[in-house]
């Protein structure tokens, strides 16, 4: 029995899976994902570090203490 000429199918089977994502590209994202969830939160609960009455805002209103 002759070889079947392989397709470009077959030549991608037998270099195998490419590798999978390391761990600490995985864990990076989650903890990426858990930092901006948390912003978000914070930001619609009202307590975002940025909340908070700015120097720009209280000289516009005249509130700024000389």
């Amino acid at each position: 029995m002759q070889d079947q000429p392989k397709t470009g199918n077959d030549l991608r089977s037998d270099r195998g899976s490419p590798p999978g994502t390391p761990r600490w590209v995985k864990v990076a994202g989650i903890i990426g994902i858990v930092l901006v969830l948390l912003i978000v939160l914070l930001h619609l609960t009202g307590h975002s570090p940025g909340g908070h009455a700015s120097h720009a805002s209280l000289t516009k209103q005249g509130l700024q203490h000389s």
